[in-house]
C-alpha cells in the first residue's frame, strides 16, 4: 500500500514540476510604434546600426544581437527592402535609405527578485527598446516606437532565456516595419 502512495505521489510530482517549468516560460512582446506619414516601401535600403543605451547592466551583446537578428529577419522577407545591412550602405542613393537606431530605455535582469502587486515575482526578464527610423539623407524621424518583451522563466530555468526575448522582440521590431512598408 505504502508503495501505490509513493508511486502515485512521485508521479503527481513530477507531472506537477513539468507543468511549472513549461508554464513559466512564457514570452510576451508587445510594441506601440507610430505609424510613418507615408509608406516605407519608397526606401529601397535599411541600414542598422548597434543599439545604444544609458543604463549600466544591460547585457553588452542585446545591443548587437537584437540587431543582428532584426537584419536577418528583414533580409529573408522579400516584401521589405530591397537591402539590409548592418553596416552603411554605400551604393544605395541616401534619400533612398532608412536606418533604424535602437535605445534600451529599460531592462530587469531574469535573476531579480520583487514584490509586485502582492505577490512575489522572480525569474522574469524584461528588456523595452525605443526605436527609430531615420531618413539618412535628412536625419528626419520617419516612424518611431516602443517595443517591450518579458519572459517569467521560473527558478528552474536560466539557459538561454535572454537569447529568447532577444528573438522575440526583434520578431516585434520586424512586424512593426513590415506594417509600415
Amino acid at each position: 500500500m505504502n508503495k501505490n502512495r509513493f508511486f502515485i505521489l512521485s508521479i503527481s510530482t513530477f507531472y506537477t514540476l513539468i507543468f511549472l517549468i513549461l508554464g513559466c516560460g512564457d514570452l510576451k512582446t508587445v510594441s506601440s510604434f507610430n505609424p510613418p506619414e507615408s509608406r516605407l516601401s519608397k526606401y529601397k535600403a535599411l541600414e542598422i546600426a548597434d543599439f545604444e543605451t544609458q543604463i549600466d547592466n544591460v547585457p553588452k551583446d542585446a545591443l548587437t544581437a537584437i540587431p543582428d537578428e532584426v537584419a536577418k529577419l528583414l533580409a529573408s522577407k522579400k516584401d521589405t527592402f530591397q537591402k539590409v545591412e548592418r553596416r552603411e550602405i554605400g551604393d544605395v542613393p541616401a534619400e533612398d535609405t532608412l536606418i533604424l537606431l535602437g535605445e534600451v530605455t529599460d531592462y530587469q535582469s531574469g535573476k531579480s527578485i520583487k514584490a509586485k502587486e502582492g505577490a512575489i515575482k522572480f525569474g522574469e526578464a524584461s528588456l523595452t527598446i525605443h526605436i527609430r527610423l531615420v531618413d539618412k539623407a535628412t536625419g528626419d524621424e520617419v516612424a518611431s516606437g516602443d517595443v517591450s518583451g518579458s519572459s517569467s522563466i521560473g527558478f528552474l530555468k536560466s539557459v538561454g532565456v535572454t537569447k529568447g526575448v532577444y528573438k522575440g522582440i526583434s520578431e516585434e521590431i520586424v512586424k512593426s516595419i513590415s506594417q509600415g512598408h
